[in-house]
């Protein structure tokens, strides 16, 4: 069935929506803008303090992963009521209430020590943040350029010929690379502001400062914009759907526990692991069948027989799980160099210069008719250089301060790709298949791809530095002078402190075994490096010659 189309008039009567009259508009776009900054960085956990949370809580650094990951799952189960939420028009009262209950989570999270209670705060803020996310974003869209959104979005409105179509594919390729530019510089800036607080403070008061923000968020919000009356019979969004919501969060987040605790628990070796296994199985099968046998679906099946949208989640794939190769700095820049979290976010803003090439590369090469195909392999070209890079940088005597140059190069490709994939699976697309497919989109790009990347590379890592640990671990004995002297001064000291003859042998071969183990892990990331460089030239001929064929408007008229 066609998508219900929701009135569109609920605030034109309006003036000045969504501020009272006495609100100049510039300072109305800058409050709009500013609230996007405690949306984007709320959440249950936060990468830059989840050293100093792990041991504070006495957690493995899997479950703040997890956790993590179960945060993009709520936003991802949100996505396919956005449509219907940006057509109600009550900016004020979602706001408040909005961050009013993410103020209440954000409270457990802080508090609690339960890893359940955690991820179930998380799963709840992810879906409260995409949807004042999308809310504010239609809202500035319309009080600062005057346009109305959401009408290039509605079913039913999309261009009758080839020309109409291509016209507007053109005009999101200029403005997805803006848009995607606009969000990952403020979640940037949110990242190296947690990272700071948890330096500076403890990594509970990360949370009471996020608390603080949507506190001021909900002050301006209620200060500065009136109160707008419901103009619809009843209420978009009904709870029978939340069912669909549950199967989903369940089978998304079932999946990800394999992939995130699946090398700390060896694998099927653990019961839990099988559990998840055919959970994720079971769930999937209850998610298709409600899907298919409901009238008014949560979830559009038909979007997979889309060309474009099989391709998108193809690169989406590609480029997450390639994209994990960013761990190697921070690996060879925490291993090799010893760099707190703080110094490591700090190196991460350089990704904010990189998004801006990108995006000028996107923009600029795009309004000059450059076909996609050559964007996409620039973007897998530019990863493979960051990897490159790495190959030949890393050595024992690194320098931090050239640690910015993969950062760079790597966040430009990324940028290419991440925005422009966006514009290819959404050429030509019926405008009823956009929540799903955003949905979909969310699903790769923050929870399946980052998830098989990071249990790839980490498992990868984790073999290859036992290997080099075992070869490099033969040649060292009594023959090797050099380790012979530091083995018997190392020991010396420790007898110097009062410890036993065995203790302090004990102590000489652990020193022993944390050079050897630096050398093996600088070791892995090199070799790692090297098979991602080649990695990336495959996914930028893959691209470069997949035919990339637009659909006919006849296939989706009927």
């Amino acid at each position: 069935m066609e998508q219900d189309t929701i009135s569109l008039t609920g605030g034109a009567k309006y003036k000045n929506y969504p501020f009272y009259g006495w609100v100049p508009k510039p300072l109305g776009i800058i409050l709009l803008i500013l609230l996007f900054i405690p949306i984007l960085t709320v959440s249950g956990v936060y990468t830059a303090n989840s050293g100093e949370m792990t041991s504070g809580l006495g957690i493995q650094s899997e479950h703040i992963q997890f956790v993590g990951f179960v945060t993009s799952i709520g936003m991802a189960a949100f996505s396919p009521f956005f449509y219907q939420l940006v057509c109600i028009r009550r900016e004020k009262i979602m706001c408040i209430v909005g961050f009013s209950i993410m103020y209440l989570l954000s409270y457990v999270c802080a508090v609690t020590d339960s890893i359940f209670v955690l991820a179930l705060c998380s799963l709840v803020m992810g879906f409260l943040r995409m949807e004042l996310m999308m809310v504010n974003l239609f809202t500035l869209i319309r009080y600062a350029f005057g346009m109305e959104a959401t009408r290039n979005i509605t079913p039913g409105t999309e261009p009758d010929t080839e020309e109409g179509w291509d016209r507007l594919d053109a005009e999101k390729s200029k403005s997805m690379p803006i848009i995607y530019l606009f969000f990952m510089i403020l979640g940037q800036v949110g990242t190296s502001l947690t990272a700071w607080l948890a330096y500076e403070y403890q990594w509970q008061d990360v949370y009471y400062y996020m608390m603080g923000m949507m506190l001021v968020a909900m002050l301006i919000v209620f200060l500065t914009m009136p109160y707008h009356s419901y103009s619809n019979r009843r209420f978009p969004i009904t709870f029978r759907k939340f069912g669909n919501v549950a199967v989903f969060s369940a089978m998304m987040t079932c999946g990800i526990y394999v992939l995130v605790y699946g090398k700390t628990l060896d694998w099927f070796a653990d019961s839990s692991i099988v559990r998840s296994v055919a959970l994720t199985v079971f769930f999937a099968a209850v998610f298709i069948y409600m899907e298919w046998s409901n009238r008014s679906p949560y979830f559009r099946i038909g979007v997979f027989r889309l060309r474009s949208i099989n391709m998108g989640i193809v690169l989406f794939l590609l480029l997450m799980v390639f994209n994990t190769s960013s761990m190697f700095v921070n690996v060879f820049t925490g291993i090799g160099m010893e760099i707190d979290n703080w110094q490591n976010a700090a190196l991460g803003n350089w990704s904010i210069l990189g998004y801006f090439i990108g995006a000028v590369i996107a923009i600029v090469l795009g309004s000059k008719g450059v076909k996609l195909k050559y964007l996409f392999g620039i973007g897998f070209f530019l990863i493979g250089m960051s990897a490159l890079f790495m190959y030949f940088e890393v050595q024992t005597a690194g320098l931090y301060e050239r640690m910015k140059y993969p950062v760079i190069i790597r966040s430009t490709g990324m940028m290419l790709i991440y925005s422009l994939t966006a514009v290819y699976a959404n050429q030509r697309m019926p405008f009823k298949y956009l929540s799903t497919w955003i949905c979909i989109m969310l699903s790769v790009r923050m929870v399946i791809g980052p998830g098989i990347g990071s249990a790839l590379y980490s498992n990868v890592l984790q073999h290859r530095q036992q290997h080099y640990v075992t070869v490099f671990a033969k040649d060292i004995d009594r023959v090797d002078t050099q380790a012979a002297a530091t083995y018997d001064q190392t020991a010396y000291g420790m007898r110097l402190q009062g410890r036993s003859e065995t203790e302090a042998e004990n102590m000489a071969a652990m020193s022993a075994k944390g050079k050897i183990q630096v050398q093996a892990t600088l070791s892995a990331v090199k070799e790692m490096s090297g098979w991602t460089f080649y990695g990336c030239m495959l996914s930028m001929l893959f691209v470069l010659i997949y035919p990339y064929k637009k659909r006919k408007l006849s296939a989706w008229r009927d």
